[in-house]
């Protein structure tokens, strides 16, 4: 598939691919085992994570678990950028939204969880999580393959 074709399937990432990991694996080793991310890069180049809907700034410590939501973005412009950035001096605005430290240890075994990828963060790991092949649900995959016409046949 050409480079080209290849990017009409990066807004896939950000409505949620469908990942199979560790239950009870924290956040970082969850990424790097279902995912096959880095922690380096995780620390490196993604500014703004949230799970479940809540800002987090420690990869090592929150557990992923069952059915849980994932979102990675690299930096984002403005206020809300600063403010929602990872470890960042205005991370205190944030404290309502902000995810707290977990007690449990989640579920063992394999479980399901999404992950959403946006801007330079999907440009970045989209090629290769594609290559590896992705999780959605069906209704998604045809909604995603409707919108696009015909250049999803041609470019495949």
């Amino acid at each position: 598939m050409s480079a080209s074709s290849l990017a009409r399937f990066l807004p896939l990432l950000g409505e949620g691919i469908l990942l199979r990991g560790p239950g009870g694996a924290t956040v970082e080793d969850f990424l790097a085992k279902a995912a096959g991310i880095p922690p380096a890069y995780l620390k490196a180049r993604v500014q703004t994570v949230f799970l479940d809907g809540r800002a987090l700034d420690d990869f090592s410590t929150p557990r992923v678990e069952d059915g849980a939501t994932l979102a990675l973005s690299a930096a984002m412009p403005g206020l809300a950028g600063a403010v929602l950035r990872r470890g960042g001096i205005y991370a205190s605005l944030r404290r309502e939204i902000s995810h707290a430290a977990q007690a449990s240890g989640g579920a063992a075994g394999e479980i399901l969880a999404t992950l959403k990828l946006f801007n330079l963060i999907a440009r970045e790991l989209g090629p290769e999580l594609l290559r590896r092949g992705i999780l959605i649900p069906g209704a998604r995959w045809c909604d995603f393959i409707q919108r696009q016409e015909r250049w999803a046949w041609a470019g495949c």
